[in-house]
Formats: C-alpha cells, sequence, structure tokens
C-alpha cells in the first residue's frame, strides 16, 4: 500500500509540473493583460455595445482574476536569549489568483506568488520568507460545493485539525501548499476528507517547487454534527512517511507516524464556547518505537457589554522524551500546523514537550478595530528533553543529567486587527518573553521581544 501510494503521488506530481509551468504563463498574460486595460483606462475607454457587455458577463463567470499584496514589517530583538542580537526586515508579498470554471461541475485554479524578504539578516534568507515568483497551487476541482462528492487533484491548501496539525501557514511569507488528491464527502451532518499529500518544499534556488518522493501524508478527516448541541466532533487519522530518518541512536531507516485523535468543538452555548482536543501518536523512526501524545482544551465566555470582550483561557500539553537514549519516540510532533497564534506570537515555543496556560481577552474597540490580550506561561514536560520553537526545530538542549528547574518562561502579546475597507487589512503586534529559570541556566537569558506591522489589499 505504501508502494502503491508514494507511486500515484509521484504521477500527480508529474502532472502538477505540467500544469505549473503552464499556469505560470496563464498568470504572466493575465498580469499583462491587467496591466494593459490600467493603461487603457486612462483614456476615454469605448461604450461597448449591449452585445459585448453580455458576453463579457458570461466571460466573468467563468474565467475570474484577483489577487494579494501583502507587506509586513517585523522586529527581533534577543535572538537566541542574547542581548544585543537583534534583526528587522520586511517582508514583501504578492499573489495572483485565477479561477476557470466552464462549468459548475468543474473548476480549475491558479495562484502565482512572489515572495521576498529585503533587509533580512540571513542572507541567503530562508524558504520560509523568501522565494521568488512561483506557482503555489494548481488544481482541478470537480463536483458542485453542495455536491455529496467532491475531487480535487493537484496543488492545494489543506487545513484540519484547528490547523494545530495541518495548516497552510498563511503566517509566514511565503505558507504551505501540498500535491495531493483530496476526496471530499457529505451525508446530512456528517462530512469526510479523504486525502493523499506530499508537503511542498519552498525553495528559493528551484525554479519550480517541489514536493519529496517518500516524504507523504495520508489521512481521513470526519466531522460530525447535531451529536452534541451545537457542537461538532472531528475524529480522524494521519499518517506520515519519510524515507531514510535518523532516530536518537542515530540508526538510519523509514518512518511511518500514525496520529489518531479527535477535536469537539462548540459555540453558541449561551454565552460559552469550547474547544478541546486529545491526540495520540505511535508507529516506529527507524526502528525505534513512537509512544507520544497531546492534547488542549479552551474555554471561552463573551459578555454582552460595551467592547463585546470575549475572556478565555486554554492549557496544552505535548509530551517529551523522558529518556533520550532508550530507543523509544515520546516527543510529540505536530505535523505540519498552523501554530503561530496558539503557543506565543514569537515563535518561541512549540507543541513538543510543553505545558501552555494561556489566558487572555478579546476586545472589539471599534466596529473595524479588534484586539486581543494574551498572556502564556511554560513549563518542560520531561527535564530531560529540550525546549522546541513554533516549527519543532530543538532550540535549547536540555543539560547532560536533566534540567534543574522546568519552568521556561512566561509571554505577553498584544495584538491588533483592522479592516477600513471590504479590501485593505491592518493588524499589527508585540510580545515580550520573560525568561524563566531554565532559560536563565541554559541560555544567555536575555529576554526576547517580536513586533509588527502588516498591510493586506486585495485586488
Amino acid at each position: 500500500m505504501k508502494n502503491d501510494s508514494t507511486l500515484l503521488l509521484g504521477r500527480v506530481r508529474a502532472v502538477i509540473r505540467t500544469v505549473s509551468r503552464s499556469g505560470a504563463w496563464i498568470l504572466l498574460a493575465c498580469c499583462t493583460s491587467l496591466l494593459a486595460q490600467d493603461s487603457q483606462s486612462a483614456e476615454e475607454p469605448p461604450q461597448p455595445a449591449p452585445e459585448q457587455s453580455a458576453a463579457a458577463s458570461a466571460l466573468s463567470e467563468i474565467f475570474t482574476v484577483g489577487g494579494e499584496f501583502r507587506t509586513r514589517f517585523e522586529s527581533r530583538q534577543g535572538l537566541a536569549y542574547r542581548k544585543g542580537s537583534n534583526d528587522s526586515y520586511t517582508l514583501v508579498r504578492l499573489r495572483i489568483d485565477i479561477a476557470v470554471k466552464p462549468a459548475e461541475w468543474l473548476e480549475f485554479g491558479f495562484q502565482g506568488q512572489d515572495s521576498r524578504a529585503p533587509g533580512i539578516r540571513e542572507v541567503p534568507a530562508l524558504g520560509a520568507f523568501e522565494d521568488e515568483f512561483d506557482v503555489r497551487q494548481a488544481h482541478v476541482r470537480i463536483g458542485k460545493a453542495d455536491s455529496p462528492v467532491t475531487l480535487t487533484v493537484g496543488r492545494q491548501l489543506l487545513a484540519y485539525g484547528d490547523q494545530r496539525l495541518v495548516g497552510a501557514l498563511d503566517w509566514s511569507n511565503t505558507s504551505r501548499v501540498f500535491d495531493a488528491i483530496k476526496l471530499a464527502t457529505q451525508a446530512g451532518s456528517v462530512k469526510v476528507d479523504v486525502f493523499s499529500a506530499s508537503v511542498v518544499q519552498n525553495d528559493p534556488t528551484r525554479r519550480l517547487n517541489q514536493s519529496l518522493e517518500g516524504n507523504n501524508i495520508h489521512g481521513i478527516y470526519a466531522a460530525i454534527e447535531d451529536v452534541i448541541p451545537k457542537s461538532t466532533i472531528e475524529p480522524y487519522v494521519l499518517w506520515q512517511t519519510t524515507p531514510m530518518t535518523v532516530n536518537e541512536l542515530q540508526m538510519r531507516g523509514d518512518m511511518d507516524r500514525y496520529t489518531t485523535g479527535t477535536r469537539i468543538w462548540g459555540r453558541g452555548l449561551g454565552p460559552w464556547d469550547y474547544n478541546a482536543a486529545l491526540v495520540a501518536q505511535r508507529g516506529n523512526l527507524a526502528g525505534a518505537s513512537i509512544e507520544a501524545w497531546a492534547y488542549y482544551t479552551e474555554l471561552g465566555y463573551s459578555l454582552d457589554r460595551k467592547l463585546e470582550p470575549r475572556l478565555f483561557a486554554e492549557y496544552n500539553f505535548g509530551s517529551g522524551d523522558d529518556d533520550p537514549m532508550d530507543g523509544k519516540v515520546g516527543g510529540f510532533v505536530d505535523v505540519y500546523p498552523t501554530a503561530h497564534r496558539w503557543y506565543g506570537y514569537n515563535d518561541l515555543v512549540g507543541w513538543r514537550n510543553i505545558k501552555n496556560l494561556r489566558l487572555g481577552t478579546q476586545l472589539q474597540a471599534h466596529e473595524k478595530l479588534g484586539l486581543q490580550f494574551d498572556f502564556h506561561s511554560f513549563w518542560l514536560v520531561t527535564d530531560h528533553d529540550a525546549l522546541y520553537n513554533v516549527g519543532g526545530r530543538l532550540t535549547v538542549p536540555a543539560p547532560a543529567g536533566g534540567v534543574a528547574n522546568k519552568k521556561v518562561g512566561d509571554e505577553f502579546n498584544v495584538t491588533f486587527s483592522s479592516s477600513p475597507t471590504e479590501r485593505i487589512g491592518l493588524s499589527g503586534g508585540i510580545g515580550y518573553m520573560f525568561p524563566g529559570p531554565f532559560l536563565k541556566a541554559n541560555t544567555p537569558g536575555y529576554g526576547n521581544t517580536f513586533s509588527f506591522l502588516a498591510l493586506a489589499v486585495k485586488f
């Protein structure tokens, strides 16, 4: 089955490369057309005949073009918890979207993306920050929106598990997409997605980004409504495969990781809302067994008051590895998440080997202005595993013999979002990590500050 799925994805990749190259030319032609139209609009445009207007209207239902321009200034101070280690830069991203819908049941989608990071300290910039013009999406969708069965094949977005497990990571400058086959079914209050995919590698040195052979994820994700009033139950199974990995004993081999879990969430329960999940991971990593687990629970309460405040409390737990030399992998891995908002905007802490208490409030300061305040407190789960950042990368190792104090630190974030018009979005914020005993003992111990200001324009 594993070889069959790899072969199938390989064929999909070949199709995607062909479609993506065609899509790139289509995108370029559309950009040229748009510029020509803008140039013509400076003069007095000819009035179209009635039959031309009807034809243009019919064409607009089949062929649509849009896009988004986003720029964000970021400043990071205290990198690696070191005084004077700072970086400030601008992220710029342009997307062009094209949709061709010759029939209600058939749609072709293309999206081109150009991402740059002028002024960033690390040169060349990582793929998460910079990737010049590439085809981000290129897929065909068969089936109506309300059809009981819909098939999507090609380069596309996947988002599951509140995006804590699989998400588009749109916060990053290049984001994340998958070469995938997805079958979506729905019957009454039950929806089920079955998919086979491989994550696309953002590589600035490539003309066209590609996914890696054998680096696959397969899944079944369901959403069941009405079993619990005003709530949704989401059971799922995810299977990851990766060739030629290395385990903690430096043994080489394949990885098969199975992530199973259930998410339950509900809204409109009077002033209350909730969101919770329990996740287990099993499998093997180059012969070492995988035995990890995680959970989170969130409870919110909205007040019928001025500013429409919503108070919330959340607790996150992700297992760590008790013994790095026992041949068992106990550290939880959150697959391909969009984790930026869940564990602190500074992106210093991820879901592995962590206990995270999050308290906060959301305020509607104005009809078009929202504010949010978040407080995080972090502890390591086990004193023999490390601290991992939001991307799952080890950032602060545990000392030999284990840590003396598992309190990592506390982080405070203030953010805002505003939509002056339907096409313009503004956002910004600042976060500060107060180092705890663990960071003070195992790093230079300086506080970390992250601030940002962003503008997004849709067209």
